[in-house]
């Protein structure tokens, strides 16, 4: 997951306790657009249109297996959660004067139907998420229905079970914070701290 397309420079360090910083290794590589970071700039564009969404159920018609969809989504869900929305993004679209009676397809109803757990809880967090819960789109499917049609239970059970937690993935395994031009992530599995610093 990465927000844009850029060189990055990555050093490895050791340090202890009473002794300098030592750089044990250091490489550049580069990040690439591929096609998570172009499905994820697309969905959050296309979010209240419907001309766009609409389109995007073809992709019902050839769902890909479920190993695909596993990893599909975890790449578009970091996508997601590095680009950079606008203060005013929302899951319904930019025209917040559509009330909720208005049949229509969203993006909550995208992640739903593709069966996309950590994408769905993304846009969950977002506002407008829990709102989209209630909205049927024209053949009158809500998310929430449409999860049970197609059988997917921990999909279900994310969209009604209070305090749900967030399904598995390796963003969750780490807690990053922000200040400025740097931030530090901390990943727990690994034991590991990240510190980015744009230069």
């Amino acid at each position: 997951g990465h927000d844009c397309c850029e060189t990055v420079k990555v050093a490895l360090c050791a340090s202890r306790e009473g002794h300098p910083v030592l750089v044990v290794a250091e490489e550049s590589f580069q990040f690439v657009q591929d096609e998570a970071y172009d499905a994820a700039q697309f969905l959050a564009t296309c979010a209240g249109n419907q001309q766009a969404l609409n389109f995007t159920r073809f992709l019902d018609r050839s769902r890909p297996p479920a190993a695909d969809v596993d990893f599909l989504d975890e790449k578009v869900a970091l996508a997601f959660r590095h680009l950079k929305l606008p203060a005013e993004w929302n899951v319904l679209g930019a025209d917040q004067s559509l009330t909720e009676n208005i049949p229509r397809e969203t993006l909550m109803h995208f992640a739903v139907r593709l069966g996309l757990l950590r994408l769905t809880w993304f846009l969950l967090q977002q506002p407008g998420g829990r709102g989209a819960l209630s909205i049927h789109n024209n053949e009158g499917a809500t998310p929430v229905s449409l999860a049970l049609e197609r059988g997917y239970q921990k999909l279900h059970q994310l969209l009604t079970e209070e305090g749900a937690r967030e399904p598995d993935s390796w963003s969750t395994l780490s807690h990053t914070v922000h200040s400025g031009d740097y931030s530090v992530k901390h990943h727990r599995g690994l034991d590991v701290y990240l510190l980015t610093a744009e230069a």
